[in-house]
This record gives C-alpha cells, structure tokens and sequence, in this order.
C-alpha cells in the first residue's frame, strides 16, 4: 500500500472542493512548491435570497433515555447502577467464595456476573442499638475480606485452642493432678 503525500492530499481535497461547487477542475503539475488556491465565493452567496435555511437540532432519545434510567425504578428505591471499581469486583468475588471458607456452612451460590444494579454502604448502628451488640472500632474492619478473614481466623484458633485443651486434660498431667487431689480427699 503506497502512502500519499501531503502535496497529493491538498490537490485531492481541491479536486473535492471543485466538484461540489460544480467548476473545472484543473491540475497544475507539482513543482514540490505550494501552491496558491483563488479564493472561492462564499456558500451563502449562492443561496437564493428568497429562501431561509432552517436547522433542525435532532434529539437522541435514546442517551435521554440512559441518562434517566440509571436506576432500578421507583419500586426498588431508585437503586443506582452498579459501578465496577476494582473494591467492588474483589468483594463481589469474595461474596461468590463464601462457601469455600466454611465449608460447614452452606450457602446459596451466587451468580458469577455482578448484578446490573446494587449499591455498596456501611451499616451504622443507630441509637436503639446495645452497646454489646456493636462492634468497636478497634474490632471493625475496612472491607469484607477483612471481616471474613477475621471471623475464619478466630475460628481457626478456637478450633486449634480446643484440641490442644482436650489433649491435656485427656491423661497426662491433668489427669494425674485430679488423681492426687481425690487421694488428699480421702485422707483428710
């Protein structure tokens, strides 16, 4: 494919400006040097006086349309539509591998696109609230994966706590403690 020159592009919109206003075209041999075009008359000049030239602004409907409905209507509570920032595809994706952090608690799949409209918040306690049902601030965590790995880790560590206990108390020392305190019982 050859490519076209600067020069070669101004003679081609010339020739185009020529044709549409219904004059010979002429072609002056390219010397490298450039060249001057005639002034051409005005458009206007060439409408009949008698006529007026209207204008007509169409309006797209359609991008009227988009811009009002970017929510879930009135029945949904004006719901926004979703906005797919980076946060929200990680927590999203969380929420879908919730089953696989425990997998003791069954929970219903969720669909693997994000829905179209939803909206993302924090939940603040209000007044009527107790104060032991609250979480402290030192407690809170700033996204969902936090949360969710808080809670899977503190089970975890209660888990592990519970076997090492039962371990102990199961007949090594514990055992012989309760052994000799029965003994001390019985001789007193």
């Amino acid at each position: 494919m050859s490519r076209i020159s600067r020069q070669q592009v101004s003679e081609l919109l010339l020739q185009a400006e020529h044709r549409l206003q219904g004059s010979p075209v002429t072609n002056k041999p390219s010397d490298g040097a450039l060249d001057t075009i005639e002034a051409l008359a005005p458009v206007a000049a060439t409408v009949p006086t008698g006529e007026q030239r209207l204008v007509r602004i169409v309006k797209n409907e359609t991008s009227s349309n988009a811009e009002t409905k970017d929510s879930a209507g009135s029945d949904w509570f004006d719901l926004p539509k979703t906005v797919l920032t980076p946060e929200f595809k990680r927590d999203w994706q969380i929420l879908r591998m919730r089953g696989l952090l425990d997998p003791k608690h069954q929970k219903k799949t969720l669909r693997t696109e994000a829905p179209k409209y939803s909206q993302v918040g924090q939940i603040i306690e209000g007044p009527a609230d107790f104060f032991s049902a609250r979480l402290a601030r030192k407690e809170r965590r700033q996204t969902i994966l936090g949360e969710v790995m808080k809670d899977h880790a503190n089970d975890k560590l209660k888990a592990k706590y519970a076997t090492i206990q039962k371990k102990k108390m199961s007949g090594k020392k514990a055992f012989y403690q309760k052994l000799v305190a029965q003994r001390r019982k019985g001789r007193g």
